[in-house]
């Protein structure tokens, strides 16, 4: 059985990532079964996007991002994932993920979106 009701989210866990050999530090602002919230605080700051897993997918735990027990390793592996996209983005990548700019007092604005 899936633990899926997660209800206090996982908040403020550190991250880091190496990419091209430069290493990119940044945080998990948010993380339940199904949603996760990254923003990225080295050698860039201010940009941040999420990951959301649909409804449909609950009970299955291969898309479990977090249980009450902590982050599980997809949804590290997926946090990591969304630092890169970060970085990427601010080097001059184009994405195809949502990445908002992140305001000091926490305000989300979205500056990219999928297309």
């Amino acid at each position: 059985m899936i633990d899926s009701d997660t209800p206090e989210p996982l908040r403020n866990i550190p991250i880091q990532a190496v990419v091209d050999g430069i290493e990119i530090t940044g945080e998990i602002l948010f993380a339940r079964f199904n949603d996760i919230s990254v923003v990225i605080h080295s050698p860039v700051s201010g940009l941040g996007t999420g990951l959301h897993v649909p409804w449909f997918r609950y009970g299955y735990p291969q898309f479990a991002l977090a249980t009450r027990a902590g982050l599980t390793e997809r949804g590290m592996r997926e946090a990591k994932w969304l630092l890169k996209e970060l970085f990427d983005y601010a080097r001059g990548r184009r994405s195809g993920w949502g990445i908002s700019r992140v305001s000091s007092d926490g305000r989300w604005t979205e500056i990219a979106h999928d297309d």
